[in-house]
């Protein structure tokens, strides 16, 4: 069984076959004339058996032999899984982050910021065999297997700028660092408190770069004559609090604190889990919970170009890469296709390097291409959720099929239902622009 001509040209189109082919020799995965399964064909073939959610070496050989009209042993695909695919898969996705463009959200909220970046990480939970190379958490004695992918999303032009895997024990706050290779004057990054250390808070200002985090509770404020400002003091200010202090002990940066109190359900909500917490260590005194009705911010971004309510706003754009990771998992399955079966370090590095490539492309020749136009002619807002799960389930057909009728057929499956009692993503940046 054969694809149709067209249907073949779209999906070269699409995964750029001569890139890909041109960089399996580059890495070395490729050392001569393929006489089967060349560097496009593995590549496809694996993308295509995950979208089925069935990563088996099996499936994974039925698919490549789709592809070329040859039988192709599972056999054969097991014994291209070397580090020199690991290499390969690694270097298709820099490519894919490099060759990425396009505009993809638009908001006077961050009209005077260069890049507005969004740094936060995700876990997969492995096969137990693999505990040493990916060190995980402890459960009754036991050390897990788990992966951390750390990643750097660009939310201006909707596309990831930076990938790193690791292990679990590799933290977020190890990982704090990695954006000042990413940033230049005028950007503006956000991220959540995982990420919290003063000596890259402190880099970020001296290279210009503006910055948006929550506060850790218990850090040293001091006003600008390095006089301690109490907690319990700031603590009093029911309506909140907007206030240029210095934070921390040693070091000492300059930031502005955002306290903004909490809807009244919402503040009980957070003490009633905190007193539940289940470690004892932290005995949390009653200071604490005062805390937990504000949400508390610092930021560098100046009072004449955000509000405290706009400093507010803007924080929450960060769910965004919460919804892109469950995207991931449960639309391309990137949980469920690392099974028990994924024993091989090989095989895992290059499972999540190529649908991590398959998501890029997605993410820009798909999602932005289309969510622009879409919103345009038809007012409707496309959901990232629906449109992955779509895409994943019908990937062939998507791709073969003429682009008019893309279009029409996203517009009608995969755009949000209009509801009155909640805003999606592309609600809330809307609203972002109607704030004073």
């Amino acid at each position: 069984m054969q694809f149709q001509q067209q249907g073949k040209k779209n999906f070269d189109k699409f995964f750029d076959k001569s890139v890909i082919n041109r960089i399996g020799k580059q890495s070395g995965f490729v050392q001569r004339t393929p006489k089967r399964i060349s560097a496009y064909h593995f590549v496809v073939g694996f993308i295509a058996s995950c979208c089925k959610g069935n990563n088996t070496f099996s499936e994974w050989a039925f698919q490549i032999s789709v592809l070329i009209g040859k039988r192709v042993s599972k056999q054969a695909v097991f014994d291209r899984l070397r580090g020199c695919a690991v290499a390969f898969a690694k270097q298709l996705l820099e490519h894919a982050l490099l060759q990425q463009s396009g505009k993809g959200f638009t908001c006077s909220l961050f009209k005077d910021f260069g890049k507005v970046l969004l740094q936060d990480s995700t876990t997969l939970c492995l096969p137990q065999v693999l505990s040493a190379i990916f060190p995980g958490n402890h459960s009754r004695g036991v050390q897990k297997a788990v992966a951390r992918i750390q990643s750097i999303l660009d939310i201006k032009a909707m596309k990831f700028i930076h990938f790193s895997l690791g292990a679990f024990t590799q933290n977020d706050q190890s990982a704090s660092g990695s954006i000042l290779t990413k940033v230049i004057q005028g950007d503006l990054v956000i991220r959540d408190l995982g990420y919290f250390a003063i000596a890259c808070f402190e880099k970020l200002i001296k290279a210009k770069v503006y910055f948006l985090s929550r506060l850790r509770y218990g850090v040293t404020i001091t006003d600008r004559q390095g006089k301690p400002i109490l907690l319990k003091d700031l603590l009093k200010h029911k309506h909140g609090v907007d206030r240029w202090v210095y934070i921390g002990r040693t070091k000492k940066v300059w930031v502005r604190l955002v306290m903004i109190p909490v809807p009244p359900r919402h503040a009980a909500e957070k003490i009633r889990k905190a007193k539940k917490d289940r470690d004892a260590r932290l005995n949390h005194s009653n200071e604490y919970y005062q805390w937990l009705k504000f949400n508390v911010y610092i930021t560098t971004v100046d009072n004449d170009v955000w509000t405290a309510q706009q400093v507010y706003k803007a924080y929450k754009v960060r769910w965004q890469i919460e919804i892109i990771f469950k995207s991931w998992k449960t639309c391309f399955n990137l949980q469920r296709i690392l099974h028990e079966g994924c024993t091989n370090e090989h095989r895992v590095r290059v499972t999540i390097f190529l649908l991590l490539l398959f998501i890029c492309l997605f993410m820009q020749k798909i999602y932005v291409r289309y969510k622009n136009v879409i919103e345009k002619t038809t007012n409707k807002r496309i959901s990232l959720i629906k449109l992955s799960m779509y895409v994943n389930n019908n990937m062939k057909e998507i791709i073969a099929i003429p682009d008019k009728l893309l279009k029409e057929i996203i517009a009608l499956h995969c755009c949000y239902d209009k509801r009155s009692d909640r805003l999606n993503m592309t609600d809330l940046y809307q609203n972002l622009q109607k704030l004073p």
